[in-house]
């Protein structure tokens, strides 16, 4: 087996492909291209189990998120999770303006999302889908390409 690149990630990908991130199995489903407003573009490349990993090819950066099953209700700017205090650090918004497989986005949706972050490093994030209401919460740990697995 061989690392992944994201040029791999991003362009080599077809549904139904198996790979290996932090050691766990990742069957790739689809992915959404999503334009931020500020025009910057990130990649959902999800997983048949409703988890992704989020590619920001500019930034080199990715991180893979699992879909949380309890409902997150942020208080205050923060968001307690398994314990730990996430404290309020990012968000964001754009449109998916590309939509390819069984990714778990609609093309031409619009989706707001918001990161909250635990001193250790761990994410929580909650995305509205603005165009449905629905809420999404998941939970996401920084990876490295040299984590992403091929198996060849």
């Amino acid at each position: 087996s061989y690392f992944m690149k994201i040029e791999d990630l991003l362009h080599h990908l077809k549904p139904g492909s198996q790979m290996n991130i932090h050691n766990k199995p990742f069957v790739f489903a689809g992915k959404a291209k999503i334009t931020l407003d500020g025009g910057d573009v990130r990649y959902w490349l999800y997983e048949e189990d409703g988890g992704f990993l989020a590619v920001a090819p500019d930034a080199e950066e990715l991180v893979l998120f699992h879909l949380l099953d309890e409902e997150i209700d942020p208080q205050g700017g923060m968001i307690l999770h398994k314990g730990d205090e996430h404290e309020f650090s990012y968000e964001d918004a754009g449109v998916a303006t590309g939509v390819d497989g069984g990714a778990a986005a609609e093309e031409g949706d619009r989706y707001s999302f918001s990161d909250y972050e635990s001193d250790e490093g761990r994410v929580v994030r909650l995305i509205t889908n603005e165009n449905t209401g629905e809420i999404k919460a998941y939970e996401g740990t920084v990876v490295v390409e040299e984590d992403i697995l091929a198996n060849a």
